[in-house]
């Protein structure tokens, strides 16, 4: 309802406007001939009387551009135009977003970039230590196997100690007989040498 009273306020202004322009007279046409920027307009009025479904322009009246009429074929073109502006809006939306991703897509690859130079210096790094780590336990390894013989050496020499500790007491006890020998040796008197 308000915008059918707007839509009137609207003509009945449009209508006072023609009125002094019809007052005018041929000097306002011929005004415009050789003005390149003057632009004819003929504007299309509705009678209030008329019922609001009965839309017959008048006759000498041209319809106005500013609203699209309800003729079909003029309200398809301009339905056709809304439609196309929507379509050039959702266009023109789309390729923003599409720049916007595009942007976020390059500074994502440049950080994916920078976190793989970073894994690629820390799996180095790691591959480094382990190296390290492996040579260290091979040092170990060579250090525990001379240690184990150097342990067996060891063992074999104690062993062999023992055995001669076994046999220890047989030798004293021999060496004891040959000295107590010695010993009645020096103890009885030698014979005195017969002269001839």
């Amino acid at each position: 309802m308000e915008t059918e009273e707007i839509y009137m306020n609207q003509e009945l202004k449009m209508q006072a406007a023609a009125f002094k322009d019809k007052k005018k007279g041929p000097p306002a046409c011929k005004e415009g001939a050789n003005d390149p920027a003057y632009e004819n307009i003929t504007l299309t009025f509705r009678n209030r009387d008329q019922s609001k479904s009965s839309h017959s322009p008048p006759k000498n009246k041209v319809p106005v551009r500013s609203r699209p009429s309800s003729d079909p074929a003029q309200f398809s073109h301009w339905l056709h135009r809304a439609m196309m502006s929507l379509h050039i809006l959702l266009a023109l939306s789309c390729v923003v977003l599409l720049a916007l991703v595009l942007m976020k897509n390059s500074e994502l690859s440049q950080e994916l970039l920078v976190l793989k130079r970073e894994i690629w210096n820390v799996s180095i790094s790691v591959q480094e230590c382990q190296k390290e780590q492996k040579a260290g336990w091979s040092t170990i390894k060579e250090r525990i196997n001379s240690n184990k013989e150097l342990i067996e050496t060891v063992k074999n020499k104690v062993q062999e100690g023992n055995l001669k500790l076994r046999t220890l007491p047989t030798d004293l006890t021999n060496i004891k007989n040959e000295l107590r020998k010695v010993t009645e040796m020096l103890k009885t008197p030698s014979p005195k040498p017969t002269t001839k």
